[in-house]
């Protein structure tokens, strides 16, 4: 009996088993968008479980009528009635609360080291608007520039310029964004300022290497910088006021959690200040940035953002104050406006579509009595963008492809001249360029092996110039290979192609250098990049370590033949050559995120040389941007709840320049004299004497839970008063005719004070 009782339980479970069927699920939001963790329960087989990270879940049960229920945090109780006759696939939608609170993003995170180190990312650095306000610089004045120059890979120019020269490559081969729209000139006050209004940055991405397919255009870096983009839940405003400049900013809801807006003003003052003592500083700069959020629904948000900012110096001198004074006018500035629709499919796939305007223009204006000369340039960019992305198709794989196109439209240099002048410098005009980019990418992440990521991508990129056309095929390649759950492995490939050149005579970024299309005897710069990096993220102390390897190999670059004088030059064309570069190091990073103690220590080891066949003999030579150490300890230290004190130490090798190493005697041409022609090194054989510079600052906050919001940030910058050589002075010994170089700084010890406040 008892065995035939055994019997009859095995052959009864078997057949309960084999009549179960399987029921996969898939929960999701009305926008379409995945949702992990919801809790499940199916009745009446009292079955509980929950969806996974991608919102699926499998349950078996018997065949016939179920129930199920469906609960989410913030959205609408799901019971819906099921029919089960065999396995089944269902996609549950469910609605979210009416009283559901708005959405909270939160910034601090959201690019995080830890998320860098998970991705297959290298040579990429995040930073927030803290980070930025927190570092002591010039003047007082938070500056994004200046803090990205204390990043490993990044070169200043001179003491105080907002040059970006990274990995090797000029100022021009930095593409950088706002909002979408591209930024020709970034800075102000001649290049000690950079043009963004730090009371607007939401996220700042810099990218150097293992670039995504999405990006391209230049070939250094990718400056991705997004302005507040989050509807405001009431009226806010802010104001801080320092030495150079005042800024303001106010945001305030239209439509409760569906639309709002937000105004930012900046606008230096020293020319006011000066007027109030009786002295005279005819310049001043102002930047005016806005955006317009809407929200319709969860599938949908729309952004419009717009830029304009400007430099103005105007010198009048009337030595016979008879009104026919000289008058030097200098105007120069940016203007953006850009537009950016999200959509959300009901399925996993979203869309974003965005359109930008981009123009930049300079204008030099000199007149004294008849005479007048002036000379102008602008370049005015439009481009459309369209992106496909799925995050989630298949087991952590994602897919992406886009299109971009973008229409480049420039008058290089144009000179008019009137009266005697025009005897010596004929009125003329380079001849305009209207070129056109088109560009295609596709890119796929996938996990081939559990601890194995990689991302593939293929961007594909024209120029279409008057008569001739340009193709670059982009591939890219990313690979991760995970050493431990907090550490691992990087490689990286890419190559990126360049249709925009800037020419430059100077060290020096100005406002007045030249932007040039590919032409029909001008192609589009070409690079290759290898990178090799290990990262590591310890979770407890909040620190993250990299260290960096990269080699890079650049063609047709731009330059001129020597003797070349660049400025009020209409036909620099035909003087411009094109050769090939190279740049490779070593890049070092610690960063603390978190705790009384947050900053970074920084250090790049590196190496970039050019090659022109038309220059220094077609020997190869260290390019300007060839600085061999470069090191930045940045420290912020919470002293308590109202009071933090900052520190930045920077070391940066000199700069390279071509030294006089002899003269040689010749008869004049007028056979009354003799000429000395200097005799000069090979170009940029010498360089400038290294520096270093410690800055400090103290804030102290009011206290926390006021309405009204205080800060009071004061210190030191260059607080041991060593000045940073800015370039070269040749003084000649009046007694034996030998030359002597001299090494001038720009600025020493200066103290800062600002103040802000918000509502």
């Amino acid at each position: 009996m008892r065995i035939l009782y055994c019997f009859f339980l095995l052959v009864s479970s078997g057949t309960l088993l084999a009549q179960q069927v399987a029921l996969d699920g898939l929960v999701k939001s009305e926008d379409g968008e995945s949702l992990p963790v919801a809790s499940v329960l199916l009745l009446p087989d009292s079955i509980v479980t929950s969806s996974d990270s991608r919102g699926a879940f499998r349950v078996y049960a018997s065949p016939g009528h179920k129930r199920i229920i469906i609960t989410y945090t913030g959205f609408e109780t799901l019971t819906t009635a099921l029919y089960l006759k065999g396995d089944t696939s269902a996609t549950l939608i469910i609605v979210p609360k009416v009283s559901q609170l708005r959405e909270v993003t939160v910034n601090a995170n959201r690019y995080s080291s830890e998320d860098i180190v998970n991705s297959t990312r290298n040579g990429t650095t995040t930073l927030t608007q803290k980070d930025i306000n927190s570092i002591p610089v010039l003047g007082g004045e938070a500056d994004l520039i200046k803090t990205l120059q204390l990043l490993p890979g990044t070169v200043r120019g001179v003491e105080g310029s907002s040059d970006l020269f990274v990995r090797g490559g000029a100022a021009d081969q930095n593409l950088v964004l706002l909002d979408g729209a591209p930024i020709y000139n970034t800075s102000h006050l001649f290049g000690f300022l950079s043009v963004f209004n730090p009371s607007i940055l939401d996220n700042v991405e810099a990218i150097n290497g293992g670039f995504p397919a999405e990006f391209g255009g230049r070939l250094s870096s990718i400056l991705n910088i997004t302005s507040n983009s989050d509807i405001a839940e009431k009226t806010h405003g802010s104001a801080d006021i320092g030495l150079i400049a005042t800024r303001a900013y106010l945001e305030q809801p239209l439509v409760k959690d569906k639309a709002s807006f937000w105004i930012a003003a900046r606008r230096t003052y020293i020319d006011q200040v000066a007027k109030s003592i009786g002295e005279e500083l005819p310049y001043f700069f102002y930047d005016l940035n806005g955006k317009l959020i809407l929200q319709p629904n969860r599938r949908n948000k729309i952004e419009m953002s717009f830029y304009n900012g400007e430099d103005i110096l105007d010198i009048f001198r009337d030595g016979n104050n008879d009104g026919n004074g000289f008058l030097t006018s200098y105007r120069s500035g940016n203007n953006t406006q850009s537009f950016r629709w999200a959509h959300t499919f009901r399925s996993d796939w979203k869309t974003s579509v965005s359109l930008a305007r981009s123009a930049y223009d300079y204008t030099i204006n000199n007149r004294f009595e008849e005479n007048q000369l002036i000379a102008l340039s602008d370049i005015e960019d439009y481009s459309a963008k369209v992106v496909f992305r799925n995050d989630s198709i298949g087991n952590n794989a994602s897919f992406q492809s886009g299109v971009e196109w973008t229409r480049h439209a420039i008058s290089p240099s144009i000179i008019n001249t009137q009266g005697t002048i025009s005897e010596l410098l004929e009125s003329s005009a380079s001849k305009g360029n209207l070129s056109h980019e088109l560009a295609l990418h596709v890119q796929h992440e996938f996990s081939p092996a559990r601890d194995l990521i990689i991302n593939a991508g293929l961007r594909a990129s024209a120029g279409i110039a008057n008569e001739k056309n340009y193709f670059v095929p982009e591939p890219r390649l990313s690979v991760r290979y995970a050493i431990s759950n907090s550490q691992a492995l990087k490689l990286s490939y890419s190559r990126m192609s360049q249709y925009m050149h800037r020419i430059s005579s100077s060290a020096v970024t100005m406002p007045t250098d030249i932007w040039y299309t590919v032409t029909d005897e001008i192609g589009p710069q070409a690079s290759h990049q290898v990178a090799a990096a290990w990262q590591r993220f310890m979770s407890k102390k909040k620190v993250f370590l990299s260290a960096e390897l990269y080699y890079k190999r650049m063609r047709n670059l731009i330059g001129y033949e020597e003797g070349t004088n660049l400025f009020f030059n209409t036909d620099f064309e035909s003087r411009l050559v094109q050769g090939r570069g190279s740049a490779y190091g070593l890049e070092l990073l610690t960063r603390k995120e978190s705790g009384r103690i947050t900053g970074w220590i920084s250090y790049t080891l590196s190496w970039s040389h050019r090659q022109f066949d038309e220059i220094n003999q077609g020997q190869s030579f260290p390019s300007r941007y060839d600085r061999r150490h470069n090191g930045a300890i940045v420290v912020q230290y919470a002293l308590g709840k109202r009071w933090a004190a900052s520190a930045v130490w920077e070391f940066i090798s000199g700069a390279r320049f071509t030294p006089i190493i002899g003269q040689y005697i010749v008869f004049a041409p007028t056979l009354t004299g003799v000429d000395l022609i200097p005799v000069y090194s090979n170009i940029n054989e010498v360089k400038l004497a290294d520096t270093h510079r410690l800055d400090l600052g103290v804030k102290l906050l009011n206290k926390p839970g006021n309405k009204f919001q205080w800060q009071l940030f004061l210190g030191v910058y260059n607080v041991y008063n060593r000045a940073s050589p800015i370039g070269m002075i040749i003084e000649e010994n009046e007694t034996d005719g030998s030359l002597r170089y001299l090494q001038p700084g720009l600025f020493g010890m200066l103290p800062f004070i600002s103040y802000g406040f918000r509502l």
